[in-house]
């Protein structure tokens, strides 16, 4: 997989989609809530890009708050925005069980499990979903869904 090159005359575009109060460095930070860090405030269903505009899409623990119709969107979406070759990594909060991922923040939708993330991102030409358990500050177990795409 190749990653486009950045030239004197062209910046990468890069977007943090639902960056919160941590925005990424280096990267646009879209949100929906305007006390956020974000650059733009807007819909992640509805990105303010033109087509085939977006090198590079970073996401992390967004996709937990759509319901199964809307992370379906976000996904068309990232796919509309992102230039051929480009590159999405999405973190997806996949707690233990439904109830335990609602009870950590009410505002989470949906528990995804890995097979139905692989239906949203089908028409990616690159695509890698890991379900991965992993230890936080060595003593909190955490789990979550990793997604790679390339369009």
């Amino acid at each position: 997989m190749k990653m486009p090159e950045k030239t004197n005359k062209d910046k990468l575009v890069k977007l943090d989609i639902g960056c919160g109060k941590i925005k990424k460095n280096g990267y646009i930070g879209i949100d929906i809530d305007s006390h956020s860090d974000a650059d733009i405030i807007a819909s992640a269903l509805k990105l303010p890009f033109g087509d085939n505009s977006v090198d590079e899409i970073q996401s992390s623990h967004l996709v937990e708050h759509f319901s199964p119709n809307e992370a379906k969107k976000f996904f068309d979406e990232i796919y509309r925005v992102l230039k051929t070759g480009g590159l999405a990594e999405i973190k997806i909060d996949k707690d233990w069980t439904k109830k335990r991922l609602l009870v950590k923040d009410p505002t989470h939708k949906y528990r995804y499990k890995t097979e139905e993330i692989g239906v949203f991102v089908k028409k990616f030409s690159y695509k890698k979903i890991k379900d991965k358990i992993y230890f936080f500050r060595f003593y909190k177990p955490r789990r979550k869904l990793f997604v790679k795409l390339v369009k």
